[in-house]
């Protein structure tokens, strides 16, 4: 079961860093999608059960807003507390260690991302996250994880440069 995890984990790994160099929002959220599902599979592999309930719990974030994109609706406010409260339950509720704090702050961090129009703050707020997704992933030993994370950071900065420097740049 630890092989099959790594190998979903290296699964994620390809499509976080793939969505962070999309360049619509859709695209993005969609490809986010798939990486939460394979992550939330290899994640009760290696029983972070708190990390593959997250990571469940975003993928039907994820998905849900991605409908509404598709009508060409942003996520209403009174959904993202929903969203937020939600995160929050399931903090309180599975607790045990601080480091179960991490997929929570994580994930409060993509669902604040829904609520973003510029692509430029969504990748800001997923950025942050990841880097609390590697702190975490180090812990539970989900070595895939944490290449992932470390290539999905790398790529971050990467999206970012190339399509919000580069903005600010041509902006003078």
């Amino acid at each position: 079961m630890f092989v099959l995890a790594q190998i979903l984990s290296l699964m994620g790994m390809l499509s976080n860093i793939v969505a962070l160099q999309l360049k619509t929002k859709k695209q993005i959220l969609i490809t986010i999608l798939i990486g939460n599902i394979l992550f939330l599979i290899s994640y009760i592999l290696l029983e972070a059960y708190i990390g593959s309930i997250i990571c469940g719990f975003n993928a039907m974030i994820v998905f849900i807003n991605s409908l509404l994109e598709e009508k060409g609706k942003s996520t209403p406010k009174p959904i993202i507390i929903i969203y937020i409260i939600i995160a929050a339950v399931f903090g309180i509720t599975f607790f045990d260690k601080v480091i179960d704090m991490l997929p929570i702050i994580a994930s409060i961090l993509l669902i604040l991302s829904l609520m973003q129009n510029k692509e430029k703050n969504i990748r800001l707020l997923l950025l942050i996250g990841f880097i609390s997704w590697l702190i975490y992933d180090f812990y539970f030993l989900a070595y895939m994880a944490c290449i992932s994370d470390l290539f999905t950071i790398i790529s971050s900065f990467i999206a970012i440069y190339r399509y919000d420097m580069g903005q600010i740049k041509t902006s003078h």
